[in-house]
């Protein structure tokens, strides 16, 4: 059994970044809790609006921070398994585009394997057979900066649930083990779940391999209907690494140093990644601030003070000379000849 591809592989230097809207089930539910979701949106620096958008990609190690983050502000070391054996599968779209498709186990998994990558440049799932079992899982394209204990606990009680409704009557959790980050921040379950200690990089799970070829019962799905289609997973270097900076151009401290940190690359090895496509980290948080502020000024009437805020400067008077620098106009002139 092997994996489906598809073109969105894409260039393996691609940044990894992850929808905004992952973080949706994690937002809601401390938000059920009475937890200030928003709060902690806010002091990461990331887009507050609940639900969070899919339209708006983020770098991964923000994605697993603030779901760490999560843990603590619920006061509950267990919140990512909970939210992932409570999630609604079709509530994921890569889940409900396979299980609209797959006529059997086997093809479900790769089916989603193939749909995942529109959803995440910073994860590659796998299924690999191995004689008389097989391992479903991913790896992280880089090291988390934090562990990803509750970002592994929420995939583990999401595969779990999965393989469940999947395999139905031929289910046993004697036969599957998990592999994870931190097995402690899993509670002991009604199903005794087998699980041992792996790495910081991924989850996997392996089990019997004849479960593959069970027929997939579409009736243990709930049909999610039809949903428009998310923006696209970008196809290059720059374009990820400019979705990554988005959300924190209007951070004074923005420094490349810091920029890459925010990507979760070391300022050299990004730096030396962007030489090869002719720029540099500088160069694209410019381009970043020229558009966004040039946009603001030709659509709205927001003052220019604020607006110098919103892309990262304090001082009017720096941020006019910078705009003169990048588009040789003044914000005045700017805006009286782009109305």
């Amino acid at each position: 059994m092997t994996t489906t591809k598809r073109s969105l592989a894409k260039s393996t230097d691609n940044l990894p970044l992850i929808r905004l809207s992952a973080i949706n089930p994690f937002l809601l539910e401390l938000s059920r809790r009475r937890a200030d979701a928003g709060e902690l949106l806010r002091k990461m620096n990331l887009p507050d609006d609940i639900p969070a958008s899919a339209e708006v990609f983020v770098s991964a190690q923000s994605i697993y921070e603030f779901v760490e983050r999560s843990a603590d502000a619920a006061n509950d070391p267990y919140l990512g398994f909970s939210i992932g054996q409570s999630l609604e599968l079709h509530d994921w779209e890569p889940i409900a585009q396979a299980a609209a498709e797959a006529q059997s186990v086997g093809e479900l998994l790769n089916r989603f394997i193939a749909y995942a990558l529109d959803f995440s440049s910073s994860t590659r799932f796998f299924l690999k057979t191995e004689g008389d079992h097989s391992v479903f899982g991913f790896r992280r394209i880089i090291d988390p900066v934090v562990e990803a204990a509750q970002n592994d606990a929420f995939y583990l009680g999401f595969l779990a649930r999965l393989l469940m409704r999947a395999t139905r009557d031929r289910w046993d959790s004697s036969l599957v083990l998990f592999k994870v980050a931190n097995p402690e921040v899993i509670p002991q379950q009604p199903e005794q779940l087998r699980i041992v200690q792996g790495d910081n990089r991924g989850i996997q799970v392996r089990f019997p391999t004849e479960w593959l070829f069970e027929r997939f019962e579409k009736s243990s799905f709930h049909d999610p209907g039809s949903t428009a289609g998310p923006a696209q997973m970008p196809e290059s270097l720059t374009g990820s690494l400019r979705l990554a900076l988005l959300p924190h151009l209007h951070e004074l401290d923005l420094t490349a140093e810091r920029a890459a940190e925010k990507c979760g690359y070391k300022h050299r090895k990004l730096s030396r990644m962007l030489r090869k496509k002719d720029t540099t980290i500088g160069k694209e948080i410019a381009k970043l601030r020229a558009e966004r502020a040039g946009k603001e000024l030709a659509q709205s009437d927001r003052r220019i003070a604020d607006i110098a805020l919103s892309v990262g400067f304090k001082d009017p008077t720096v941020f006019s000379r910078a705009f003169k620098n990048w588009t040789g106009q003044s914000p005045q002139n700017y805006r009286r000849t782009h109305r």
